[in-house]
């Protein structure tokens, strides 16, 4: 049993130093300031009056030619003062448009119809997708914009790491989102796709006519993202990218309550299953296997060597502790965000615990979804 879990984490350890190689070496593009496109932002709120302000006001700030730009949002059957917030900055601002949703048609999930409406009004064939609770950098829209100048790039995803007032809790959320995106990072340097996070992501409108957009998966309650991700890598041959990018970054709220959190965590994982059922990529499939496979390792490992003193299991764990801290330190880096040991440590014993715990509840219990 030692050989074989050595030879687990091992295979896990070369994937993640080979994502690290790249990611280290990554070269940044060279932003190109006459390329300036017309683009569209699109973005889906319900009941968002606390943040959606904060999300126009740093659109309205970016630096790029405003005649270009139009942002597009869609009210989706808000109950609080969303609506009224939308409509003082639309009269204000001749590229805001808001769109009223009053009712979601059968068979669709509410955000994804929210968006493919918005995506159908859009002017631009380039689409920059971002999510009413998040901040991106003033620097946003032209970084993010800059790897279109590739006619072929069809489709580009962004880190969003999550924020907290606090302190210590904002390197744990931090790191550990900026982590997985890094895994996301890493594989499409390579060649492969995984996944992304629909609160940084942009494609060309072509592709997404091309694939018939969320058709096929419209009815399942997330995947406006990652689901649209892999039908564009199975479907298309667009050039897929991924920026890591410090300007490129959107800072998104972390969940404040602990029930809150569990229950995004839930979200997250309610799709585990669901990528076995429906067309993706075997890199999703066979890496997304590896990684949990590796995080029960890690348990077992630990278990046996606190309760057992079972020493040869410590071999698995210090390939794996050793992997981790490579990647996430030079992920962190590159995206010019705090590396924090302490939190790293935190993550090396909480991390393996709510991956296999969630991995296996989130498709098993019902999880709360904004209606």
């Amino acid at each position: 049993m030692e050989l074989l879990f050595i030879l687990i984490v091992i295979a896990y350890c070369m994937i993640i130093i080979k994502f690290s190689n790249s990611i280290y070496y990554y070269n940044d593009i060279n932003l190109e300031s006459d390329f300036q496109p017309n683009v569209s932002i699109i973005v889906s709120a319900r009941n968002e009056e606390k943040n959606i302000g904060n999300l126009i006001d740093s659109l309205l700030k970016q630096d790029y030619d405003s005649s270009k730009i139009e942002i597009l949002i869609a009210n989706d059957r808000s109950s609080d003062n969303t609506e009224k917030i939308l409509n003082v900055y639309s009269k204000q601002n001749i590229n805001i448009k808001v769109l009223n949703i009053s009712e979601t048609p059968i068979g669709w999930a509410n955000k994804k119809w929210a968006l493919n409406q918005l995506i159908d009004l859009s002017k631009s064939d380039i689409i920059l997708q971002i999510d009413a609770d998040c901040i991106p950098t003033k620097l946003w829209v032209k970084t993010m914009i800059n790897y279109f100048y590739n006619d072929r790039v069809g489709f580009v995803a962004g880190c969003s790491p999550l924020i907290h007032k606090d302190k210590f809790l904002n390197n744990l959320f931090q790191m550990e989102s900026l982590v997985q995106e890094a895994v996301n990072a890493g594989a499409i340097l390579n060649n492969m796709v995984l996944s992304c996070t629909g609160r940084n992501i942009a494609f060309r409108k072509k592709y997404f006519d091309l694939i018939e957009g969320y058709v096929g998966n419209e009815h399942i309650p997330s995947g406006d993202d990652d689901l649209l991700l892999q039908k564009m890598a199975i479907e298309t041959d667009c050039i897929i990218r991924y920026s890591i990018n410090k300007n490129s970054l959107v800072d998104s709220y972390a969940p404040y309550k602990f029930s809150d959190f569990i229950n995004q965590r839930l979200r997250f994982a309610s799709k585990a299953f669901l990528y076995y059922k429906i067309k993706t990529t075997f890199e999703l499939k066979a890496i997304s296997i590896l990684i949990y496979l590796t995080n029960m390792i890690f348990l077992i490992s630990a278990l046996l060597v606190l309760s057992f003193n079972s020493y040869l299991f410590l071999a698995p764990i210090i390939l794996k502790m050793s992997a981790d801290l490579l990647f996430s330190f030079i992920f962190m880096l590159k995206v010019k965000r705090n590396w924090s040991f302490k939190s790293y440590l935190i993550l090396t014993a909480v991390y393996p615990i709510y991956v296999i715990l969630f991995g296996a509840l989130g498709p098993l219990i019902k999880v709360d979804w904004k209606k």
